[in-house]
């Protein structure tokens, strides 16, 4: 007993693992068609032309985000020399009799410095007077260079903000290809973080093969939140193969639906068949997938409205039944003199099947009696 209860929570913890695993993959592919479907029906055959203004403004950011990491660093390292300078400046005023309310004041201000005997108020000799203004001068060349360099740090930050369609060299693509510099920033900024999560390929796929792969994702998608409620349900009827082999039946139910669609051949509210909004095509596919013997019920119809039988072919046996009678044949005589069974022939007489056309001429034959005497 024990052995079983834990055979079954293994089974159930495994098949949770594989369908985490199914969820992830179909999730991807599905987030990404869909994504990348909806932008390509928002901007329509421009989508090619987006992308390549993307990568034109990825290069640009790409190039001033690497001046800016050179830049912050050599900020930083003029930020440290500007300490030692300061501090050099300091210990000198300090042990020439400077206090350091006098100092301070000259550093936070950027201001030229007085000379040390003013400073002071006493003669200085001349050495010492060019130590303190060679201190001076570092100390300030340090500070406007740090200036500078902030202001090159703060426009590069600006031009990493500001949006795509700011660019020179972006707006003169989009106006070489004709782009509405209006769509540009969102279309943009959609299509490079589709391609951060790995969507770039997608767009490289035709529209009508990107609405393909969408169907299929989304009719696995169906299926597995099928085989989800069956597991949690308890429902141990199905086999193994059942599980594996679902997924599969809803892409190609899935598929087949959207053939279906296509061709006009199934009635829907979406308008268009030949135009289909994506998330109709999406709740299309899961809904193939999710009752995926339904669809093929559907789909049996569809084609049985294409495909029709001819009526002449199988033909209902109501005069049969009479004609043995009236000469006298027994069931199994006919039966064994057509090469059928007693049981076929019996469901033949009660017209709860259909007689087939070579069975039709053997009767007629073996009775003597034209085929139009005995059957429909």
């Amino acid at each position: 007993m024990v052995s079983t209860g834990v055979k079954s929570v293994s089974r159930l913890a495994l098949s949770m693992i594989c369908l985490t695993l199914l969820y992830g993959g179909l999730l991807y592919v599905a987030v990404g068609a869909l994504g990348v479907s909806e932008l390509t029906s928002k901007i329509g055959g421009e989508s090619a032309a987006i992308i390549h203004i993307v990568e034109v403004a990825k290069d640009i950011r790409d190039t001033e985000r690497n001046h800016l990491h050179a830049d912050e660093a050599k900020y930083q390292q003029q930020s440290d020399s500007l300490a030692l300078a300061v501090k050099d400046l300091r210990d000198f005023g300090v042990n020439i009799g400077l206090a350091l309310q006098d100092i301070q004041p000259i550093i936070d201000t950027y201001a030229l410095a007085p000379k040390l005997a003013d400073l002071l108020k006493r003669p200085v000799a001349p050495p010492m007077e060019r130590n303190w203004a060679d201190l001076m001068a570092k100390v300030m060349a340090l500070q406007l260079d740090m200036t500078a360099q902030q202001g090159r740090i703060d426009k590069r930050h600006t031009i990493l903000r500001a949006s795509w369609s700011s660019f020179p060299v972006v707006a003169e693509e989009a106006k070489q290809t004709g782009l509405d510099i209006a769509i540009i920033d969102l279309a943009a900024s959609t299509a490079s973080t589709l391609q951060k999560m790995g969507y770039g390929t997608l767009f490289s796929l035709p529209a009508e093969i990107l609405t393909l792969l969408l169907a299929l994702s989304m009719g696995a998608l169906g299926s597995t939140l099928h085989i989800t409620k069956l597991l949690l349900d308890g429902d141990d009827g199905k086999g193994t193969s059942f599980f594996l082999i679902r997924p599969f039946q809803g892409m190609i139910t899935s598929l087949v639906v959207f053939v279906l669609l296509k061709a006009g051949q199934l009635t829907i509210s979406a308008g268009d068949t030949d135009n289909l909004n994506i998330f109709f095509v999406s709740f299309a596919g899961i809904s193939s997938g999710l009752l995926a013997e339904e669809a093929y019920r559907m789909i049996k119809k569809a084609g049985a409205g294409i495909i029709k039988a001819d009526d002449g072919e199988s033909r209902w046996a109501f005069r049969l039944s009479a004609a043995m009678g009236k000469t006298m044949t027994e069931i199994e005589t006919l039966a064994t003199g057509i090469g059928s069974t007693p049981a076929e022939l019996r469901s033949w007489l009660d017209e709860s099947q259909p007689v087939p056309p070579l069975q039709q001429k053997l009767i007629a034959s073996w009775l003597h009696i034209p085929e139009r005497d005995l059957f429909t």
